[in-house]
């Protein structure tokens, strides 16, 4: 066999395996920027709640999936940037500059969450949190002259110039996620991921390799409350009107459904767990209190029947038999960086 035989065996060479997915990434772009000019009001308001979800889902995944931490107050923190983006534009703030203001201050406040929080494990530190949650929406409820109390508050809509309301939200919220969907991966396949990954499975036992446990599920959770309120405040425009009620256990509840079915731990499982939640959405919106026992349901299903969620069906179509004598395999290492 030849040099280049050889080479054709080994499988394709990262460089190549990078063009690939860059390139991939880069059509979907442009096929998701094409949405507003080809589909209807419909189809696109579904599409951008799928981008705000898999936003919101990309900061729980980074607390559940990667630092291993059930916290369970990322509704309340997605409320407070809906709700502060609101307030902030009703004073005169321009709704962009609002954006990281309101992350600022859900990321701050996760932290004083989670100081006390992280002491406790399992099921304690998930009750707390839950607890700590629902404090801060009935502090939205009581707060009716800011807020509007139960009765609700309308939002600003922002716009850009030349077109529409909606087409406006929804490429801010493109932009908004495919920069934080970016900004999380090159971070999580780097010394930080793989740190909160130690954190997760060695816990306070980390602390032999140098490495503060505290110090790492701090970060975590500050940076799971600043993405959460911005998907909060993408949340509100795409809304247009926010209540409290909105941001209770009907909204807990799928979120979780979007982490462990999208696939807790991976980097696209969020983008895939929104897309399926937003789905049951649809199928489930006329059965009214029972929403939260169908989402429970489906959530007890998938992680019975798929551990790993959704995102692992990739792996194993890749890896079967079948699809290997289409595909050209590539190296151990690239199978990795895939995932």
């Amino acid at each position: 066999m030849g040099i280049a035989g050889v080479e054709a065996a080994a499988g394709p060479q990262p460089h190549k395996v990078r063009y690939t997915k860059a390139a991939v990434a880069v059509a979907a772009l442009l096929l998701l920027f094409a949405a507003p000019f080809v589909v209807n009001s419909y189809l696109l308001f579904v599409l951008n709640l799928t981008l705000v979800y898999a936003v919101a889902t990309l900061g729980f995944n980074l607390l559940v999936g990667w630092s291993g931490q059930i916290g369970l107050a990322h509704a309340a923190l997605f409320a407070i940037g809906a709700y502060g983006s609101a307030i902030a534009m009703a004073q005169g703030v321009p709704f962009l500059v609002t954006i990281p203001l309101v992350g600022l201050l859900a990321g701050g406040l996760a932290v004083l969450i989670g100081f006390p929080a992280i002491r406790l494990t399992g099921f304690f530190l998930a009750i707390a949190t839950l607890a700590l949650g629902m404090a801060i929406v009935e502090l939205f409820k009581s707060a009716r002259s800011l807020t509007g109390g139960g009765g609700g508050l309308s939002v600003q809509v922002f716009t850009l110039p030349g077109i529409t309301g909606s087409a406006s939200t929804y490429f801010v919220t493109l932009a908004v996620a495919a920069i934080g969907f970016f900004l999380v991966r090159r971070s999580l396949m780097g010394r930080f991921g793989r740190t909160l990954q130690a954190v997760r499975h060695l816990g306070q036992l980390s602390g032999s390799l140098g490495v503060s446990a505290l110090r790492y599920r701090l970060i975590a959770f500050g940076l799971s409350g600043f993405i959460a309120a911005v998907a909060g405040s993408l949340y509100g425009q795409l809304q247009t009107f926010i209540f409290p009620a909105m941001f209770e256990m009907n909204l807990l509840v799928p979120m979780l459904v979007m982490v462990f079915v999208g696939g807790a731990g991976s980097h696209w499982g969020p983008l895939i767990g929104a897309a399926f939640a937003v789905v049951l959405i649809e199928l489930f919106q006329d059965l009214g209190d029972l929403q939260a026992i169908a989402y429970g349901a489906v959530l007890m299903i998938a992680i019975a029947v798929l551990p790993g969620g959704l995102v692992s069906l990739f792996a194993t179509f890749r890896d079967s038999r079948l699809i290997g004598r289409f595909f050209v395999r590539g190296t151990t290492s690239d199978r990795s960086e895939v995932s």
